[in-house]
């Protein structure tokens, strides 16, 4: 990236996030889109100045990495280092964040910052060239570089990604680097990146090994990714952990929420409500937040039905077609969900579907959860010629995750323009919530016994690659 372009990435970014929590908190910017200014940000190039007024007005902010994070005593002690440890602790509230230069109303100029963090960081990397081996300076060498880089000094972001990469590489079993790292990162026009570091660093780490400072900056990032149910587990994680809680992260919290609309028994749901599709390579995957699963379809399957009625979620597509015996056959798999009975067992719903035909134990058939039932059915005489009804059922329950839709989202960046197009809008979409309660989730295989090796395939294929929370 070079340095010019920081600033309006920047300002582009908050742009979004301010969208995406304005939608959300009933604030109306008809103005916004990715580009367009709106009449109280005339002077700026976008309109951060909405989104940076709004933060400065909750008195306790968002938890963030920040400078209480660096281990003094493990600095060179050295008089430039540690005094320029102490300005930047003294600039910290003004350049935490970036501020735009009309909403600046902090007692000193952000000329005036600008020009120390700066002498503090030109201070801090003579240090880091006489101490390379010094996680800790180079660490804070990296977060000051932030600092600067939220006040426009020119080619702090660099130095601050070089210093974090370098911090990393000497320790990289310190989470700080990667941490401070994917916060600039989420900063940018590019915060899928910094939202996949986070994610990184989430699954290399116990939730409660990691400080609520890490939560607030992972809530803050997806916030801005499009990630609602890791923002809303962010903050739980907070809680748990005991961490302040501010005005900023209710608020968050309650944008967040309302990102997810409730399951509705009585409304008749259209297919495009429950179901979206989505092309990747010879495949369509299926998402439906509202039953809980994402599953995989070959391209040139045939969708024979997605629906969500009486409380059943239905898709049902037919494969092939294979030779068989006399005819050109299209074997069916269907996927079904359903809330059970008060009282009923996952046994006794299995035994639903046994009551055509003999049935018996497959253990060969792909689980896609720790417990299935799974089982081989067999119906003389069903397609005639072409053989016996050849079946089979993999059937299995799942209790309601405590965040729901989680597991289905992945980071966003910002939606762009094409080639000579305009400005794009970005209106952050409502997400189906699950049905709530246990789900009972039944996989059937319809075949005749003359293609019962190709249509397994196509079986097993739907079954590896289907995701159920």
């Amino acid at each position: 990236m070079r340095q010019g372009e920081s600033k309006d990435l920047r300002l582009s970014l908050a742009n979004l996030k301010f969208a995406a929590l304005a939608a959300h908190a009933q604030i109306r910017d008809t103005s916004y889109t990715g580009e367009q200014l709106s009449k109280c940000e005339a002077a700026m190039r976008k309109s951060a100045v909405v989104m940076c007024a709004f933060l400065a007005a909750f008195s306790v902010p968002l938890l963030h990495a920040d400078l209480a994070a660096i281990h003094a005593n493990a600095l060179p002690q050295e008089t430039a280092v540690l005094a320029a440890l102490d300005d930047a602790r003294q600039l910290e509230p003004y350049s935490r964040s970036f501020t735009a230069d009309p909403q600046w109303n902090f007692p000193l100029a952000k000329s005036e910052v600008a020009a120390r963090l700066g002498k503090d960081l030109g201070f801090l990397q003579l240090a880091a060239k006489n101490h390379p081996d010094n996680a800790e300076l180079l660490l804070l060498t990296g977060l000051v570089a932030h600092y600067a880089y939220n006040v426009d000094v020119e080619g702090s972001f660099e130095t601050a990604m070089n210093m974090l990469d370098q911090a990393h590489k000497l320790a990289s079993a310190d989470v700080r680097p990667s941490w401070f790292r994917a916060m600039l990162q989420c900063q940018t026009m590019h915060p899928d990146t910094g939202a996949n570091e986070f994610l990184s660093i989430e699954t290399g780490h116990a939730w409660d090994q990691l400080p609520a400072a890490f939560w607030g900056d992972y809530m803050e990032c997806a916030a801005i990714t499009n990630m609602p149910a890791h923002a809303l587990r962010a903050a739980s994680h907070i809680e748990k952990l005991h961490g302040p809680q501010s005005q900023m992260t209710a608020f968050l919290v309650g944008a967040e929420k309302k990102r997810f609309e409730p399951y509705d028994p009585a409304k008749k749901y259209q297919p495009k409500e429950v179901w979206e599709g989505e092309k990747a390579g010879d495949e369509v995957i299926f998402t439906s937040t509202m039953c809980g699963v994402r599953l995989h379809a070959h391209g040139d399957w045939g969708v024979e039905n997605l629906e969500l009625g009486n409380g059943s979620c239905v898709a049902n597509f037919s494969a092939g077609p294979y030779k068989g015996t006399a005819h050109d056959l299209h074997p069916s798999v269907l996927l079904l969900v359903q809330r059970p009975k008060e009282g009923e067992s996952l046994e006794e719903y299995s035994m639903k579907f046994q009551k055509d035909g003999t049935f018996e134990p497959d253990p060969a058939l792909h689980c896609p959860v720790a417990h299935c039932i799974a089982l081989m059915g067999v119906q003389p005489g069903m397609y005639k010629r072409d053989g016996d009804g050849h079946g089979r059922l993999v059937i299995f329950e799942r209790d309601e995750p405590e965040f729901p839709g989680l597991i289905f989202e992945s980071p966003q960046g910002p939606p762009q323009p094409k080639a000579g197009a305009g400005p794009v809008a970005y209106h952050p979409n409502q997400i189906q919530q699950r049905i709530p309660g246990k789900l009972y989730y039944v996989v059937l295989l319809d075949a005749a016994a003359s293609i019962e090796e190709p249509a397994l395939k196509d079986y097993d294929f739907f079954l590896q690659n289907l995701t159920v929370e």
